[in-house]
Formats: C-alpha cells, sequence, structure tokens
C-alpha cells in the first residue's frame, strides 16, 4: 500500500510499505481521510515527539482519521464489512488498574497511532481494535468523522470543567482544539464564551460560531472586563497558563487542554493560591467517541464549515510543510488517500 512517512524533521516521504494485517480481534480500515493535528506537527517539526521521544525508524503519522471497514478479525466484535467509522486513537489494554478504574485515557500500556513507535493512518490501510471504532451516518462527512477526535477531546475537558451552564467562560486558542471545546460548551447550555486568539480570520471563526467576544489575547480580554469563572487552555503556548491563572476569576477553575511546547513551566502561584484556584490537566479523550458522532449527526455541532485544507495523499510532503508554517486561516490540513 501506499503511505507518506516521516523520515527525520521535516522530511516526509509517500511509498510503498507492507498492507496490515488485522489481528484477531481488529479491523482493517480503508482510510478516507486524515486530519494533520498539531502533535503531528511537533514530531515533524523536531523528529521526536514531547518529552524526547524519537521513532526508531521511519513512521507514519496521523492518528485524526476516519474510513471504511474493509476486513474484520475472527474474534472482532465490529460493524460488518463497508460500514464508514470514525477512530479513537487511544488504544487502551483494559487490563491494568488505570483501565479497571474506568481511566482508558491515562492508561500506562497505551497504544497511539502515529507516537512513537506506532504507525499512524497517512496511509491507504490501517488496523484498529475493534472497541476503537463507531459507525457513522450519511449525515457525517469523511472529514468531519476524522475530527471527532479533537471533538472528543473538547467534549472531555468540558466534562472535566462540571460546566453548570451560567458561567462566563474563555478560551485562549482557537484551533481546531479551542473550536470544538467552544461547541461542546454550547451543548452544555453555556452562552457568554470569550475567546483569545492571535489570528484574525480564526477569530472570526469563533464568533460565527457562537463567541460572544473575542480578543488577540488574555489581556485584551480583562481589559474589556472578562472575569470567566473557567477558563480553557486550548493554544499550547508556553506563556498561556500563567495567562489563564490571571484571567480567571476568584475561586475558579482552569483546564488546561493545550501542549506547551515545552516541557516545564515557571509560574508566579501567589495570585492563584490567594483566590483559590483550581487547575485541571485534561488528557486526550474518554468515553467521547459516541457521543462526538451522534452531536455531529443532529446538527448540534456543526463540523461543515470548519476552515480546512485537504490534499491528496501524495501531496502529503506539501501538507505538512504548509502546517508547519505556523496557524493560520484553516484549522486542519485534511489529507484524503
Amino acid at each position: 500500500m501506499k503511505a507518506a512517512k516521516l523520515f527525520g524533521a521535516r522530511d516526509v516521504r509517500v511509498g510503498e510499505t507492507p498492507e496490515p494485517e488485522p489481528a484477531a480481534d481488529e479491523v482493517l480500515i480503508r482510510v478516507r481521510a486524515v486530519s494533520i493535528c498539531a502533535s503531528d506537527v511537533a514530531i515533524y517539526r523536531n523528529g521526536c515527539a514531547a518529552g524526547g521521544v524519537y521513532p526508531e525508524g521511519p513512521m507514519i503519522q496521523g492518528h485524526e482519521f476516519s474510513g471504511e471497514i474493509v476486513a474484520v478479525g475472527p474474534e472482532a466484535e465490529a460493524p460488518p464489512i463497508g460500514t464508514r467509522v470514525a477512530v479513537e486513537p487511544s488504544w487502551h489494554c483494559g487490563h491494568c488498574e488505570i483501565c479497571q478504574e474506568g481511566l482508558y485515557n491515562l492508561c500506562p500500556n497505551v497504544v497511539f497511532p502515529s507516537f512513537p513507535p506506532h504507525d499512524g493512518a497517512i496511509a491507504e490501510y490501517i488496523a484498529c481494535p475493534d472497541f476503537s471504532v463507531a459507525a457513522v451516518p450519511d449525515e457525517v462527512s469523511d472529514i468531519e468523522a476524522a475530527l471527532t477526535e479533537p471533538l472528543g477531546v473538547g467534549i472531555h475537558a468540558v466534562r472535566l470543567a462540571e460546566l453548570a451552564g451560567d458561567e462566563t467562560v474563555a478560551i485562549l486558542g482557537a484551533g481546531m482544539i479551542g473550536i470544538s471545546t467552544m461547541m461542546a460548551a454550547c451543548c452544555q447550555g453555556v452562552k457568554d464564551i470569550a475567546v483569545a486568539e492571535p489570528v484574525a480570520a480564526r477569530r472570526e471563526f469563533a464568533e460565527q460560531a457562537g463567541a460572544r467576544i473575542t480578543a488577540q489575547n488574555a489581556a485584551q480580554l480583562a481589559e474589556a472586563g472578562i472575569r470567566p469563572k473557567v477558563v480553557f487552555e486550548c493554544s499550547g503556548d508556553d506563556a498561556a497558563l500563567a495567562e489563564c491563572l490571571e484571567l480567571v476569576r476568584p475561586n475558579g477553575r482552569v483546564v488546561v487542554v493545550g501542549i506547551p511546547e515545552v516541557d516545564e513551566l515557571c509560574i508566579d502561584i501567589v495570585r492563584p493560591r490567594r483566590n483559590q484556584i483550581t487547575v485541571i490537566f485534561s488528557r486526550r479523550s474518554l468515553n467521547t467517541l459516541e457521543t462526538a458522532v451522534e452531536l455531529l449527526a443532529t446538527g448540534q455541532v456543526d463540523f461543515s464549515s470548519i476552515p480546512v485544507r485537504t490534499f491528496s495523499l501524495d501531496q502529503a510532503p506539501e501538507a505538512f510543510a504548509l502546517a508547519a508554517e505556523g496557524p493560520g486561516r484553516e484549522l486542519r490540513m485534511v489529507i484524503l488517500p
């Protein structure tokens, strides 16, 4: 089969590689759409993943994807061949103490496609555990189905925040994760949402998607009198956590969703300590796939207008190069194998 492999920093090549065979409890998926995540871009730029994890050799990236089931292992419990599916890419072991507690997003034995050393989905086919797929109806496009992964991240973050619906909420970063979090918050009845985002086109889209007010940064939100009860950090900027702690009102909550470039941050704890601020770190998603599919299928979340740019599999090197240029109007580069 054809696949795009990362050979080193900024070195993506398209070529032939063996087609995977599904294990007994797996399904083989013909990939229809793959969205390039910011974490994929970080590995592309640096040649390694967060924490200095380096691939042992050339690897296939991509973990936000959808496709069609073309083969089913003899022990797999999955939709029939020909079914279009969305995929949850956090493949937990199911046996460890953490999984037994129901926190599979924290499984220490997790297999995450596109995180070294496990290949991802920027290829014609990928084998996935049967528990990781959910059928998608015709109302949900292939691209929207691929974006159930970032939507799931937003849903999980909103659940952790325990929103009541009448709070003022601020979101730092209007990329795909920030927009997903905003839409998930809207589904919880939140109407007063402020968004900080330096890219003008992204601010405009956030307003169209439901933000009451937008600004270039958190300081401008504060100057406008915004004092949110809950702040979601979705930008991944190294300075953003400190900005969240400064912006949130006393006894408020900060949910950290974005991944900073650095592994260590130094923050002033005087104000958050005195104001009894709760900081919650959100990890990927948890039991969100079916919910994400339902929200898209019923129109409660509308991803049809998400700004994306599409590429063929042969154009994968170009897609990564453009994604690495930094945030622009498009929220995702999407490869259609």
